[in-house]
């Protein structure tokens, strides 16, 4: 990760490579057998489909190389190699980029306490969370949180200003309107009047939106 760059969009570009490396595995058929003594240099290129569609489902447990190698009858030395070669990364990273998504995810849409976090998604300790996640985000957990919780109000704040425009005369009309009052009785009528005409942008806003 540079210096400076968005962790969201950091998570992102993360959320679809790991999304379309399991993806493209998948569409190779059928997963083929291969003997224990059997080397790379022997075999041609399988699928790890029940391979990744397992550490999908286990990641957050406990998991072993030696449990993925179990599950195609590979070899653990050849499971590594291959594993490598065709997804880029190792299985150790691939386990880890899962857990941090996860993480991530909570992080940001929950207010669950770091260390329940940590446990849910796979790693041993507190501590082991904070070091992967520090050295691949260059911050720790909580500051991660706030920093995308902040840009996160920010975006909300922008994207609420872009959909109801101050140059909408609709709208600078209905702010003109409680700048002052001459008397209560004005001052309901109008109340009445602009509360009728707020509902009104509303529903237009609602059929805005629901063409977008």
């Amino acid at each position: 990760m540079n210096k400076g760059e968005n962790p969201i969009h950091r998570m992102w570009i993360e959320h679809h490579y790991l999304s379309l490396a399991g993806d493209v595995f998948r569409e190779f058929d059928p997963v083929k057998k291969i003997h224990e003594n059997a080397r790379p240099g022997d075999i041609k290129p399988a699928t790890f489909d029940k391979m990744i569609e397992y550490i999908d489902e286990h990641y957050q447990q406990k998991l072993e190389l030696e449990d993925i190698a179990r599950i195609g009858g590979y070899n653990v030395a050849y499971t590594s190699q291959f594993f490598k070669r065709q997804m880029g990364i190792s299985f150790v990273d691939y386990v880890l980029r899962l857990r941090l998504r996860d993480a991530t995810t909570q992080l940001t849409s929950t207010d669950e306490a770091v260390a329940r976090i940590a446990s849910s998604c796979g790693f041993a300790d507190i501590k082991a969370f904070n070091v992967a996640f520090k050295k691949h985000f260059h911050m720790t957990p909580t500051e991660y949180r706030k920093q995308v919780k902040e840009i996160g109000r920010k975006t909300m704040v922008q994207d609420s200003k872009e959909i109801i425009s101050v140059e909408n005369q609709d709208v600078l009309d209905l702010l003109q309107s409680f700048l002052s009052y001459e008397d209560d009785a004005r001052a309901k009528v109008e109340l009445e009047y602009m509360s009728h005409k707020l509902e009104s942008l509303k529903a237009k806003l609602a059929d805005v939106v629901s063409e977008l």
